[in-house]
């Protein structure tokens, strides 16, 4: 166990992770832009049909973020200033939501293709990774308004994103009793984009690394979530405007007005 803990808390071990993890969203925003993520409406549109199931894949494969983060901070051991506790409950809120609580409340979830679990595997390794050990390792003053804009929109994406949410799942619940299984979703900002919840999720984390003021895998994180979300924003708009002649002409993909 120590021989870990040395390995884990290396400055070199750490640099080639952050190294590592700046690449993937320049391999992401290319690559999402002419393949859908098998998962979701797209699952099972990936060559051969390797899946897993929908609720427990995507539990696995989010929980290893909040596992990652929360090993890096206790084996670093930080001095626990509020800084550092606000940062690292925001994000063991928002991954308890994503990994548990989301997967209970779906009415259903469709399988998860093996290969995006093992991707988002990966991924979340290094970004609970970096993120954990950037949070264990830093601290500043919590009377910056900076760090107060940056957990203000943090807690705006968060309550947006569950509202939203919320919204899919009781959508769901009737596209499940009656004949059609999609149907075109109303209120909140389903009004002014396709997919709100992917704006709010990236509300969340530019909040949050607004909030850490320079944290490397912070902003990461933030050009990772732009690259995964986004091109499957419009993957998703434009299925939502094929399968429905009467879809809102003035919805944009997921940035209300712009984009």
């Amino acid at each position: 166990m120590n021989v870990v803990s040395q390995y884990w808390l290396k400055t070199t071990t750490y640099n080639t992770a952050v190294g590592i993890y700046a690449t993937l969203p320049f391999i992401m925003a290319p690559a999402l832009l002419f393949v859908n993520a098998p998962y979701g409406r797209f699952a099972g549109k990936f060559g051969i049909d390797c899946s897993l199931s929908g609720k427990w894949g995507w539990f696995i494969m989010e929980f290893v973020s909040p596992v990652m983060f929360a090993t890096s901070v206790i084996i670093a051991r930080p001095t626990w200033t509020p800084f550092q506790i606000i940062l690292t409950s925001a994000w063991l809120i928002h991954y308890i939501n994503r990994s548990i609580i989301y997967p209970l409340r779906a009415t259903s979830m469709a399988p998860l293709h093996v290969l995006a679990f093992v991707c988002s595997i990966a991924f979340n390794m290094f970004n609970g990774y970096t993120n954990g050990m950037w949070v264990a390792r830093h601290s500043q003053s919590i009377y910056e308004y900076k760090f107060w804009a940056g957990m203000s929109l943090w807690v705006m994406g968060l309550v947006s994103n569950i509202y939203h949410d919320t919204l899919l799942f009781k959508l769901r619940k009737k596209t499940m009793t009656g004949k059609k299984r999609y149907a075109i979703p109303h209120g909140g900002l389903f009004e002014y984009v396709s997919c709100p919840n992917y704006f709010s999720e990236t509300m969340e984390w530019m909040g949050f690394a607004i909030a850490t003021a320079y944290s490397v895998p912070a902003y990461i994180f933030v050009a990772a979530t732009v690259s995964n979300l986004f091109p499957r924003a419009i993957r998703t708009h434009e299925w939502y405007k094929n399968e429905f002649k009467n879809y809102p002409k003035s919805r944009k993909a997921v940035i209300p007005y712009i984009y």
